[in-house]
């Protein structure tokens, strides 16, 4: 930021340190016959004074609020598999105030000389060793440069100005004054298009509210009725007098299949049997001594408090041929969970070349479940 002038000679030959010792002679005379220069006299213009715009604020009304119109807000969010909606009816007023800017000056003010002496300037360089020792250290070199040079720093400095009045403007008030007796609201859930599901909203019964009402749709309707993959759309439509407003909130296919999904089952899930040793039966295979994926069965569908790892641990008795060999659960809460499957399967590898010793069907795993005694229905997915 620093503009550098005067005693160029000395400033390369002397502080910079990049020349020979009989050089020294030609700095004196020119210290002698020239005089000792200035360093940051002068800013660099980028360092300009300035005054910019810090904030604006309203101040003092100056008109009554006027009503400009109703709006209807809403959003969705779905919290541990249940769709939540909050519901806004409200309304816009308008008013003038006065506003205000705050601004801050900005300004750069000049320090120095710091350390300035011409006669010990001059008895440093005859000296020789400041000099030599300003070549290899840098706190000498800026002290011979203080000692030799006028130097001078520039510092940042701010002052808030006064607030100013800037005019009268129009701003927007909201305000919550919806009763149920006020109209209707009304609450509409669409899947793939089709209205299945309606209900009135209510609750507005005149004390102050400061936000929007919630409700959570499960508590009123079982999305157990709808297919895994319909999409999802609610609609609320808000009459005041003679004011209709419509809002609809598409939701997101991840969110319905989540809802709907968990309204019907806990999880889903898959068994994959892993061998050790593979070779012991499968001489095809080269000799390894780590963990081999030697099938997956297909993925189910679950619902019920049973432990899936009984049902494994049931597989494993009957379909560990191997001997050396378990049966293990890969499970997610949601089929969108299944993403994440393939990374850990890869962590295996798998045994190829030979054919895979007998895999669990649907038939099987329900016999375990009944062996077991276990809480627990099964389904196959095909997603």
């Amino acid at each position: 930021m620093l503009m550098k002038v005067g005693c160029s000679v000395l400033n390369k030959a002397v502080i910079g340190g990049k020349v020979k010792i009989h050089y020294f002679v030609c700095v004196l005379w020119g210290l002698a016959l020239v005089g000792c220069g200035t360093i940051n006299a002068d800013r660099e213009s980028y360092m300009k004074d300035a005054v910019y715009e810090k904030e604006r604020y309203f101040g003092d009304a100056v008109s009554e609020p006027a009503f400009s119109r109703y709006e209807l807000r809403g959003k969705y969010e779905v919290d541990e598999e249940k769709l939540n909606i909050h519901i806004d009816p409200v309304e816009i007023y308008t008013q003038e105030k006065e506003e205000f800017v705050v601004r801050r000056k900005v300004s750069y003010e000049r320090y120095g000389p710091y350390g300035y002496s011409p006669g010990m300037c001059v008895f440093k360089v005859v000296m020789v060793f400041d000099v030599l020792f300003s070549m290899i250290d840098d706190d000498y070199a800026e002290d011979l440069q203080e000692t030799c040079y006028k130097v001078y720093e520039w510092k940042r400095e701010e002052q808030e100005q006064p607030p100013e009045k800037t005019g009268v403007k129009t701003v927007e008030l909201l305000a919550r004054n919806y009763q149920d007796s006020s109209g209707s609201l009304v609450f509409q859930l669409r899947a793939d298009g089709k209205r299945v599901n309606k209900v009135n909203l209510t609750g507005f019964r005149g004390k102050e509210r400061r936000g929007p009402y919630s409700w959570t749709v499960n508590s009123w309707y079982d999305f157990s009725r709808l297919e895994d993959d319909d999409s999802l759309a609610i609609e609320i439509i808000n009459r005041r007098g003679k004011v209709a407003l419509d809002k609809t909130l598409a939701i997101a296919k991840e969110d319905a299949e989540s809802v709907i999904f968990k309204s019907k089952y806990d999880g889903i899930f898959q068994l994959y049997y892993t061998c050790r040793l593979c070779n012991a039966n499968l001489t095809d295979n080269f000799y390894t001594d780590a963990r081999r994926i030697i099938w997956y069965s297909n993925v189910y569908l679950y619902k019920g408090k049973g432990s899936l790892d009984f049902v494994a641990s049931c597989i494993e008795d009957r379909f560990d041929r191997l001997r050396h060999g378990d049966v293990r659960v890969m499970r997610a809460n949601t089929p969108k969970g299944r993403n994440v499957w393939p990374d850990i399967y890869s962590s295996y590898g798998t045994v190829r070349g030979v054919k895979a010793p007998d895999e669990p069907t649907v038939d099987d795993i329900q016999s375990c479940i009944r062996k077991k005694r276990l809480d627990l229905e099964i389904k196959n997915y095909y997603g």
